[in-house]
């Protein structure tokens, strides 16, 4: 009877365990993310749907059906991502279309589809590097995808080529002339395959585009002496384009395109190796092109007109900015206000036109201040778009991991239920107890786990608290900013606009001298109008902290006499400068990079200028005395394998408990001085990818002394 209740009892809790793993089998689903089923939409369908709306524009659609598509399962995350970063490029959210091609260039590459995404979204990535002078990071990117390409098919022999001409311009622009011609020279070949592969307009259209591009990138280099003979080719093929039958209109208008820039091109050439004859005869043919002809044309021309210093001609052409501007619905942001409005702002200033000068001047105090704060909301909204995909991805990444624990932990209890059950036949109080004990640790170890995550949790916490507070300090900071950057360029306004009152005042007349000084007066203050643009625009570089290449034999002395011209300090009226370099280093070279040491130097004596201001001098001295403050760089060895350059100043001086303040973005501890507060911070950055540093002396009391040091490798 006892074996027969025990059999009975052994049987229903048998049955009442089946049924407890039923329910979980069955209740298991809520855990999982219920995706979409892919019904019959395959890959390239999807992917030809996309190019579709990004065809006709729709760019906004583009990413409405990459999250389609990807939540579907039918596109991969590595495809999406070059999506988003192509829709977010033709959107002008610069930093969001190259956040997603670099998701893309640092994913796993597993299958053919996705290196494709990986070759599209490397070369579209290093062009917007490129187009911003990040050419370090530009190379970083084009030459791993390179390699990628060198043993492929010919369908890809495109991709090849444009990469190869993206990293010979990067190569020209970091001063690696013999390798970039060597890049340039295996694009063109590999064009002029696939043009003699596929004699179409389309291809010799793509030939003579990329000739277009270097040639554009050596006369903006000033390399002359290599340019004739890539005008030469682009002449040639020009001229194959012409002569193919069944041309249709569109490709007719690049054609007339494409004979108009030879043109431009070859006037520029020429201006640049003193033919200026020649050039203006070049130019004369570029005039009587269709495209010569329209208000686009006469803008592009005065790139070659501003070189030949026909001042009056250029001004003249920019009276056309305006119909062009809204011909192509061009944004007056900075980069357009650099490209377009200074220029003409330039043009006309050497020209002569004070009235125009006048007029412009204040139109461009109103495009400025909203260019800025257009800027700062475009870049917050990018942020917020970014910091939001990355925050949400963190999000599923984390449900995906929760989820995954959590079935491995409903599948450990099946196992064991299942061995249980087996087991109930033989042993049922034996197993009713090992059940109970398991259970009871179960129990121990999920609770273990919740207070792990929980303290988990807490430090997450703590750790966003603590972001937060970083960016609202970096939002103030960065307002702080751009209210001096718009007094900074508000005061060069204003002396133009004074300027420019006075000469236009009814009755006022001057000599050719005041004339003459007038006129050097709104030319000066335009270029520190243009100087103040550039340095916003290269804010970028203080976070940059990747290695600069030192391609430069340089000496100490080759450094601090370029940069003591650069900055001009020994000009300034109101110091007594002096330099001295170390005997032993005179002679002796060492590996750097001439270009980017000599930056560095000239921000540390440009700020020895700023703070021995002659109005400072005047506290300091009694009695109407007129003393001048005085400055100096120090060039001298720093053991064997460091050289110092120490520019030392009787200025203001700087506290030593602000050492290290001072290096920080946008820091000023007297807001008596005009500047951006990145100089130093620049400077430093500049110097610790070189492999050295800067640091203030806070034992030197007179002013202010900072070290920059630099090491000697490879000297002899």
């Amino acid at each position: 009877m006892i074996n027969k209740r025990f059999v009975q009892a052994g049987a229903v809790l048998m049955l009442t365990v089946m049924m407890m793993l039923s329910c979980r089998e069955s209740s298991s689903p809520r855990f999982k993310f219920q995706q979409a089923p892919k019904e019959t939409i395959s890959y390239s369908h999807a992917d030809s749907i996309i190019f579709a709306a990004g065809y006709a524009q729709d760019y906004n659609k583009v990413l409405t059906l990459v999250d389609s598509f990807y939540n579907m399962g039918v596109i991969s995350e590595i495809n999406a991502n070059r999506w988003r970063g192509v829709a977010y490029n033709y959107l002008g959210q610069q930093r969001s279309s190259e956040f997603y091609y670099k998701r893309v260039v640092n994913a796993q590459i597993t299958n053919d589809a996705d290196r494709f995404s990986y070759i599209k979204s490397a070369r579209r990535l290093s062009e917007l590097l490129v187009r911003r002078g990040a050419y370090e990071d530009a190379l970083k990117v084009s030459l791993p995808a390179l390699q990628q390409l060198s043993d492929t098919a010919s369908e890809n022999r495109k991709d090849k080529a444009i990469l190869l001409s993206t990293i010979g311009t990067c190569q020209l622009y970091t001063n690696q002339m013999k390798q970039a011609l060597e890049s340039y020279e295996e694009s063109y070949r590999l064009y002029m395959e696939s043009v003699n592969a596929d004699n179409t307009d389309r291809t010799i259209n793509d030939a003579i585009s990329c000739l277009g591009n270097i040639i554009k990138s050596l006369l903006n280099a000033e390399a002359y002496d290599v340019v004739e003979p890539w005008i030469t080719r682009m002449d040639s093929l020009e001229h194959e384009l012409r002569t193919l039958e069944g041309k249709n209109e569109t490709y007719i208008n690049i054609m007339n395109k494409h004979r108009a820039d030879a043109l431009l091109y070859k006037a520029g050439y020429l201006q640049g190796t003193n033919q200026p004859t020649l050039a203006s005869q070049a130019y004369q043919e570029y005039l009587n092109t269709e495209f010569g002809q329209t208000a686009q044309g006469k803008i592009a021309a005065n790139e070659y007109l501003m070189r030949a210093n026909r001042f009056s001609e250029a001004a003249a052409n920019y009276s056309k900015l305006n119909e062009v501007i809204e011909e192509q619905g061009v944004e007056m942001n900075l980069d357009n206000i650099h490209d377009y409005l200074i220029p003409k702002l330039k043009a006309n200033a050497k020209a002569g036109r004070r009235d125009s000068v006048v007029v412009m001047t204040l139109d461009l105090c109103d495009v400025l201040d909203s260019a800025i704060h257009k800027n700062k909301s475009d870049e917050s909204a990018e942020l917020a778009t970014i910091y939001g995909t990355e925050q949400k991805e963190t999000e599923i990444a984390n449900q995906k991991a929760q989820i995954a624990e959590n079935e491995a932990e409903l599948s450990n209890q099946r196992l064991i239920t299942l061995g249980v059950v087996g087991a109930l036949l033989l042993i049922f109080f034996t197993i009713y107890a090992i059940k109970h004990r398991q259970h009871e640790k179960l129990l121990t170890d999920a609770n273990t786990k919740l207070a792990a995550a929980n303290n988990e949790l807490e430090v997450k916490n703590k750790d966003l608290t603590v972001a937060r507070e970083k960016a609202e300090e970096a939002s103030k900071m960065k307002t702080n900013f751009i209210m001096q950057i718009s007094h900074e360029i508000r005061t060069p306004l204003n002396a133009v606009c004074g300027f420019s009152q006075v000469i236009t005042m009814p009755g006022m007349e001057f000599g050719e001298e005041e004339l003459a000084e007038i006129n050097n007066g709104i030319v000066e203050n335009t270029e520190r109008i243009t100087g103040l643009v550039n340095k916003m625009l290269e804010l970028s570089d203080v976070a940059n902290e990747s290695g600069i290449e030192k391609n430069n034999q340089v000496t100490a002395k080759d450094i601090a006499d370029a940069a003591v011209m650069k900055s001009g300090i020994d000009k300034a009226s109101h110091l007594h400068f002096q330099t001295y370099v170390d005997h032993d280093l005179i002679e002796h070279t060492f590996a750097s990079n001439l270009e980017q040491a000599t930056r560095a130097l000239a921000l540390l004596l440009d700020n020895a200028m700023k703070f021995t201001h002659p109005a400072e001098a005047a506290v300091k001295v009694a009695g109407g005395i007129d003393k001048k403050e005085k400055a100096s760089l120090n060039v001298q060895p720093n053991g064997e394998d460091k050289v110092d350059f120490i520019v030392s100043d009787t200025g203001i001086g700087v506290p030593p408990e602000e050492a290290e303040h001072i290096f920080e973005e946008f820091v000023q501890l007297d807001d008596y001085y005009d500047g951006t507060g990145i100089g130093l911070t620049l400077a430093r950055s500049i110097a610790r990818r070189l492999g050295g540093d800067i640091v203030l002396d806070t034992t030197y009391s007179p002013g202010a002394r900072f070290v920059f040091t630099l090491p000697l490798e490879g000297k002899q």
